[in-house]
């Protein structure tokens, strides 16, 4: 992961996303952040449904710049979606 990134985002940062079809913002907590090749994805869930048993996972690509990227290629999301459910099984697999 680049040093710019590490210092642009963090895991446990809230930022505040304005979603499709609203205008108010909603605030996201970065759960994970991974690399694919060249590319950086966060993992984001709503900050209203951390504490419930089921909640929304949200990929969004960063490219180094102050945009994050929704990913609208099918393959990318496929990989991004492998990618983070492979992290999570490890995660699991090692009791965190």
């Amino acid at each position: 992961m680049s040093e710019e990134m590490m210092e642009e985002f963090e895991v446990g940062d809230v930022i505040a996303l304005t979603e499709e079809g609203t205008e108010e913002p909603r605030d996201f907590r970065i759960m994970y952040i991974f690399d694919i090749e060249d590319r950086s994805y966060l993992v984001l869930v709503p900050v209203d449904q951390e504490e419930e048993e089921e909640y929304e996972v949200h990929f969004l690509r960063y490219d180094g710049t102050d945009m994050l990227q929704p990913i609208e290629d099918d393959e990318e999301w496929e990989q991004v979606e492998a990618t983070f459910e492979t992290l999570i099984a490890d995660l699991e697999k090692d009791g965190i």
